[in-house]
């Protein structure tokens, strides 16, 4: 069968495959991104709305649907790279995003929140996509150009979060909550085409077996700092509504101030991820993440003395502009040192911090309050960071 092309894309983009791929890598994360932070950034409304349950109960599924989907995610991500050394990667990667398009759909079409749950565990078991694309990533760069890469995938991903909320915040609001669900399966479906297309095919003895079968400390603190650094940017839309409530926003205005507050702060962490990279280039890894760590948890104190919606927002974007980045970072530290199996482990700690983020707001938030919370996730990070200082090896240093 003749390979369908788009004679516009070849013209744009460069001659090599493997840059091609890189490139589409990228993109198809975009794409993901954007599908999950259609429906996410809405999420807590639609389960309020359709839960026939008190607030307090309701407030804990939220964080159930919301989080615990990350837990089977994070636990399933060293399994899904270890299948690289058996299966061809890039078959891998496309049924991972066949099978989150059949999710989304599914999701958009239930009105009981035990199935909504169900079909997210479904999801983050078979959500699998992130860690391939960083091992084919690893195989397709060369070391100097592996930290610019992974930061292009970072960045790919926060884009697909920058423009998700603010669209499915609308499309919810003006079309119904059903809408952003089959915008997301159409739009993986897109990316699966454009994958098969344009993605070069690494074979799977290119592979090869993990180069490390233990991870030293330093590995261990660095996933620590990925997870604590997810969670700086995932613990607040659960606990949007609570939030906004507190500044006298709700129904469709929270909905939609929601919506662009989340798209404000992932804007700056786009930014701060390109930009801190740049600067940082050439410098100490270790000392660089220890300082954006460090910046990052005096943000999330100066949250609570917030005193409007405009201040919070203002605050929350300076704070992901500066913690955004550590996850790449981390990642270029130690990922041309690990095979699948390893890198597996390192992209865990992002999905281990997507699940505790939401359920920490909620239940932290449930039974106290938001300076609990904040101070609770600042001083986290504070010990992970000192921890990471102290044990990383001349790799992070």
């Amino acid at each position: 069968m003749k390979k369908i092309e788009f004679p516009l894309l070849n013209r744009l983009l460069p001659a090599s495959d493997g840059s091609k791929g890189i490139i589409f890598i990228a993109l198809s994360q975009f794409g993901l991104a954007f599908s999950f932070n259609v429906v996410m950034s809405f999420m807590p409304f639609y389960i309020i709305k359709m839960s026939p349950y008190k607030p307090p109960e309701t407030m804990v599924w939220i964080g159930l649907i919301m989080g615990l989907n990350s837990f089977v995610a994070a636990a399933a991500a060293p399994f899904w790279g270890s299948l690289t050394a058996t299966f061809r990667p890039k078959a891998l990667y496309q049924g991972a995003f066949l099978c989150n398009g059949i999710i989304f759909l599914l999701m958009g079409f239930t009105d009981s929140l035990p199935m909504l749950l169900a079909l997210r565990l479904i999801q983050g078991a078979l959500g699998g996509a992130s860690t391939i694309g960083i091992f084919m990533i690893s195989q397709l760069s060369s070391k100097d150009r592996l930290a610019g890469n992974l930061s292009l995938y970072q960045n790919s991903m926060t884009a697909g979060q920058l423009l998700g909320p603010p669209v499915g915040a609308y499309a919810a609001a003006q079309i119904g909550y059903r809408s952003p669900f089959i915008l997301s399966f159409l739009l993986v479906g897109v990316a699966l085409v454009l994958c098969h297309i344009y993605i070069v095919e690494i074979q799977k003895r290119e592979a090869g077996p993990d180069q490390s079968s233990h991870f030293d400390q330093g590995v261990l603190w660095g996933w620590a700092l990925s997870f604590i650094a997810t969670i700086h940017l995932t613990f607040l839309p659960s606990i949007l509504p609570h939030v906004l409530e507190g500044f006298d926003l709700v129904g469709e205005s929270a909905v939609k101030s929601a919506g662009f507050i989340m798209m404000g702060y992932t804007a700056t962490a786009i930014i701060g991820n390109y930009v801190i990279n740049r600067l940082t280039a050439g410098r100490s890894l270790k000392r660089v993440i220890t300082a954006l760590c460090l910046a990052s948890a005096f943000f999330q104190i100066l949250l609570y003395f917030s005193g409007g919606v405009i201040s919070f927002a203002v605050i929350r974007m300076l704070q992901t502009g500066v913690v955004a980045v550590v996850i790449p970072l981390v990642m270029a530290s130690f990922a041309s040192e690990l095979g699948g199996t390893g890198i597996g482990f390192l992209n865990s700690a992002r999905f281990a911090g997507n699940g505790v983020g939401p359920l920490m707001a909620t239940f932290v938030l449930a039974g106290s309050n938001l300076l609990t919370l904040y101070l609770l996730i600042a001083a986290l990070t504070i010990l992970f960071v000192l921890a990471f200082w102290m044990t990383s090896g001349k790799r992070a240093g």
